[in-house]
């Protein structure tokens, strides 16, 4: 449709310009409706993949040692391993294997291990890193009192213990739900009760306490995160 329109309007253009005595100037012009056949475009086929042209293939660099055969004997290895991070078999200089060995072999290197990436490590926690992070806490920290120089001096003024547990475990997780278990523990003798407030106390508390060590143990481990179960327990004291 659009062809017929366009040759309709020149036919048009050349009866107009017949009627103006132009014919000769409109006979000069003329149009092109193929391409010729000497012409080129600009992207005839696929890139050169050659030496020459944009596309070049970079030559492959060696491969150099790694940090870990760099690494000189007083290297600072909080440097390398300043917080928890997965294990870089690059940044370790020790021959760690992990995994199943295959057919009574070895297990596997270190080098693309992912038995060894997977668990989490405590290389952020060396000796050199911990004795850092005490000297940064220090002139936070008060010293301890001189007067508690002994166990039944500290049982006497402090006579409630809280008691909880951290668990270290080698796996995909480190998160362990017994680790929300908290015991609160208190000398019976401590709480100046008089005799109808001890008996009463001892039938409430039942077998959470101990008569042989005077000790009334309350446990909780139905909430989700540890400093509830500490103010949960201190309100059951109360």
């Amino acid at each position: 449709m659009a062809t017929r329109t366009g040759r309709s309007l020149l036919c048009l253009g050349r009866t107009h310009i017949r009627a103006l005595g132009l014919q000769n100037a409109a006979g000069r012009v003329t149009y092109a409706t193929e391409e010729p056949a000497n012409h080129q475009s600009r992207f005839t086929g696929p890139p050169d993949r050659r030496n020459k042209g944009p596309f070049a293939k970079k030559p492959r660099r060696n491969e150099g040692q790694s940090r870990a055969e760099r690494m000189s004997v007083d290297q600072d290895w909080t440097a390398v391993y300043p917080s928890a991070m997965p294990f870089r078999a690059n940044t370790v200089p020790l021959p760690v294997r992990m995994g199943y060995p295959v057919k009574g072999g070895v297990p596997s290197q270190k080098r693309g291990n992912l038995e060894l990436i997977k668990i989490p490590n405590f290389l952020h926690l060396t000796p050199a890193a911990i004795k850092k992070h005490c000297k940064a806490l220090k002139p936070f920290c008060t010293e301890w009192p001189s007067a508690l120089d002994t166990d039944a001096k500290c049982d006497e003024h402090f006579p409630i213990k809280v008691e909880s547990t951290d668990y270290l475990s080698a796996g995909p997780s480190v998160r362990n739900p017994s680790a929300r278990i908290v015991h609160l523990k208190v000398k019976l003798s401590s709480l100046n009760l008089d005799d109808h407030a001890r008996k009463k106390m001892l039938k409430l508390v039942g077998e959470k306490y101990c008569k042989a060590t005077d000790v009334l143990t309350i446990k909780t481990d139905r909430q989700i995160l540890r400093p509830i179960y500490r103010s949960g327990s201190s309100s059951n004291m109360t």
